[in-house]
Formats: structure tokens, sequence, C-alpha cells
């Protein structure tokens, strides 16, 4: 066997092949023809729509409901860079601080309080009167499909009429699916769509065709969001009079990760001020609502563990260098709060930066509830679950706009 052929294998931690023919005078196999530099060679590349190349790899034909990049706001830039907070300045950091105290003052609404149990999207969707048969249910963001589950056993669809489909960007698990269809007598018809939310057109899709839909989701990370609002919003508008969506309800989360070509509703930006420089600030600070040192949380593990001589071990904290979702842990040292707020490179206390954390979440938030309330939609924002069950709590709901 090639030596070199024995690297590669051995790297990967893959069986050794059998020895090629003794008439065969390539040290490579077909696979790693590539690594050859013999001139007798023809130039070869690495397969473009498989890395791998183990299989005979083509990329699949679009489907009818394709369009690419049609609910993107603005066009996808090309190589833009990072955004950092701590690169900035002091005095632009205080300025911007600034600025998010006073859009958050003059228009973040109030947000309504309606604590439920661990099925919470579930008896909301009861509570608005969407758990009917006949309708089709889209969970985006799907996953495994678990919600769409649950939401099938609280329809109570004995008869099978109600369609579920489940759009995720890639599939993975389908653990769900079958008991989607076999949790009533009559099967539901259920549809898995592997798709990025930004190239769906929902006015394209057959299965919902003469069909009241009820859109919910779960785990729509930042700019996940704001696409499939802007499908939604798109579906509705292409068929104004009979109002296809009966109903929107989704877990609002990972605000550090929106995109401001995505943001569906730049009229509300530009109506209070916030340019693109502002609006990459605001998604990198409200990451400071769900990170960072916890020093309540640390008091209580001293106080438990406080007999055990093992206190000082248990209250390694963490200090988070807050740019978006990175965390950095320090093992080597014990910090109090004070220190927290010293070599936090704002200079502020973390109760503090969680606050603000939470102004910023909630402009974008409030500029997505405008958003759907411009477009024909009854909107509110709701803390669903105790922050004790999930930081990332409120939910977007929204049902059409009832006319006489």
């Amino acid at each position: 066997m090639p030596k070199e052929l024995n690297v590669i294998r051995s790297k990967r931690k893959e069986p050794t092949p059998p020895l090629p023919p003794e008439n065969i005078e390539n040290k490579y196999c077909g696979e790693h023809l590539n690594y050859d530099t013999k001139e007798t060679i023809r130039e070869r590349i690495p397969c473009p729509y498989d890395l791998s190349h183990k299989c005979n790899s083509r990329p699949k034909p679009n489907p009818p409901y394709f369009t690419l990049n049609i609910n993107c706001t603005l066009p996808i830039p090309q190589n833009e860079e990072r955004f950092s907070l701590s690169e900035l300045n002091n005095e632009s950091l205080k300025k911007l601080i600034a600025n998010v105290n006073n859009w958050y003052d003059q228009f973040a609404q109030e947000i309504k309080t309606l604590i439920l149990d661990h099925e919470a999207e579930t008896r909301q969707m009861a509570r608005l009167n969407l758990l009917q048969e006949e309708k089709c249910f889209i969970e985006f963001g799907s996953g495994k499909g678990e919600l769409s589950y649950f939401t099938k056993l609280a329809v109570k669809d004995h008869e099978g009429k109600s369609n579920f489909i489940l759009i995720d960007r890639k599939i993975t698990r389908c653990k769900f699916d079958s008991a989607i269809r076999d949790a009533t007598e009559k099967k539901s018809i259920v549809k898995r769509i592997e798709i990025d939310i930004k190239d769906l057109d929902l006015s394209k899709l057959d299965i919902i065709k003469n069909k009241k839909i009820v859109a919910f989701s779960k785990h729509l990370c930042g700019s996940a969001t704001d696409i499939t609002l802007k499908s939604l919003v798109n579906y509705s508008k292409s068929d104004m009079e009979k109002k296809p969506i009966d109903g929107i309800i989704i877990a609002l989360c990972c605000h550090q990760l929106c995109q401001y070509h995505m943001y569906p509703y730049h009229e509300f930006l530009q109506e209070i001020g916030i340019t693109k420089a502002d609006f990459k600030g605001i998604c990198a600070m409200s990451s400071w609502a769900i990170c960072g040192q916890r020093p309540d949380k640390c008091k209580e593990d001293n106080n438990e563990n406080k007999d055990d001589g093992d206190s000082k071990e248990k209250n390694k904290n963490l200090i988070k260098n807050d740019d978006e979702e990175e965390h950095f842990y320090h093992d080597s040292m014990e910090f109090t709060e004070e220190d927290n707020t010293r070599l936090h490179y704002s200079g502020l206390d973390y109760h503090t930066r969680e606050a603000l954390g939470y102004k910023c979440k909630r402009i974008l938030d409030f500029g997505r509830y405008k958003y759907l309330k411009e477009n024909g939609f009854e909107t509110e924002l709701i803390y669903y679950v105790e922050p004790e069950t999930s930081l990332e709590n409120l939910a977007l709901i929204a049902i059409p706009i009832k006319t006489n």
C-alpha cells in the first residue's frame, strides 16, 4: 500500500483498503488522485457538490416554490465584516447606549405577561381558537418536528383533515413525522420541505392552496424569524381577500444573529433613526441580556457550598467578551462582581448590561410587531413562561384583523 494513501486513511481513522493490483502505477486511489504531482495526471479539483466525493452528487433541481432571496429585504452583501462592540471607542459606545435607552423609552410598548405551562404555544393556539380541523399547520425551523406532533394531539383531528408542513434548511432527523401521521386513526398529510426560508415562496406551494394556515415556531434564531415574517406577509398579500393566514405564533430568540438586510421593516428603523451601524450595535448588545456573569447565582452557590470547603472552586465565574455568542471562560481566577464590572470593556456592571440587552431585544421585537400590524394583523407580544424556565421567553402572536 502506498505510504501516502496510508497516511490519508490513518488521519481519517478509516480501515485500510485492499492493495491495488501490481500493474497499476498510480500511488493514489481515484478519490485522492488530486494529490498526485506527476505530469501525466490531468489536473483534478475537489467535487463542488460533495467535498467527500464518495457518491455521484449532483445539485438538486429547485422546487417550484423556490425563488432566490425572495424574503430578503435588501440584496445580500458580499464579504461583510464582522461587527464587534469591544472595538468601538468609549465615546461611540456611550452614544449607542444613550440611543438605546432613548429608543426604548420612546417606542417600545409595555408587554403583557401570560404565563402558561410547558405546552405554552399550543395553549396560545387554543386561546386564539386556532386548533381546528381542516387547517394547514406550518412549523418553521421544525427540526425533529416535536412541536408539530403535540399540535396534532391538541387539534384532536381524528379524521386526518389537517395538514402538517415541516420546514427546515437542513433535514437531519425526522423522528416525529410518522408519529404525526399515526397520532389518530386516519392519517394526516405530513410534508417535509428542505429549503432556506429566504428562498421560500409560499404562494407556489400547492399543498396549502385553499387552506387556512397557522404558522408557528419555537426556535427561529435571529434573522430566521425576520425572513419567516416576510414570507408570511408576502403570502398574505398574494390573496388579501381570502386572508389565507389564520394565525402566527413565534417564540423569539437569538437577536444577536439578526442581519440588517433581512430585517423586515426598515421603515421602522428609518422612522426612529436607526442606521445600519446602529442596527449592528443593537444586535451585538442584545447578547448582554442572556450572556455573562450571573452574580446572584454565584452567591447561591457560595451559600449552598460554604460548609464543604469547595466553594472557591465552584465560584469560578464566567467572564464574557460580549461579541455576540462567543463565550470565554477563565478557570484560573476567582472574580467578584466588582471585578466583573472593572474588567468589562464597557465599564458597566452586570445588571446594567443585562437591562440594556433586553432593551435592544425589545426594540427589534417592536419593529417586528409593527411590521405585522402594518400588514393587516392584530399583533401582540407576550411573555409566555417565567424567565427561570427560559431567558428567551417572549412570543410574537398575530391574527388577521377582522373586517365587517
